[in-house]
């Protein structure tokens, strides 16, 4: 099991640039593309990532990649703090 998970969408620049910089770090993690689910999975993923996004603090809109560490969240592209995550 992966020991981080990435919320993404497929088209997103920021996502594809946390996912590189997840993969040149050597991190163990599941990269999930919420756009490429069937529609129910994908509303279900949404419904989880807004839940995420709710737990920050402080808050935050939700939006992608989200990256999730244990209890450690991350919304949006921030190398420093994907950095200190791995």
């Amino acid at each position: 099991m992966a020991d981080i998970r990435v919320y993404a969408l497929s088209t997103c620049p920021y996502c594809k640039k946390a996912k590189a910089l997840l993969k040149e770090l050597g991190a163990n993690f599941e990269a999930i593309d919420v756009d490429l689910l069937p529609k129910d999975e994908q509303n279900k993923i949404l419904e989880t990532v807004k839940k995420l996004a709710d737990r920050c603090n402080p808050k935050v809109n939700p939006g992608f990649p989200t990256i999730v560490k244990g209890e450690t969240i991350i919304v949006g592209f921030n190398e420093t703090k994907i950095k200190e995550l791995v």
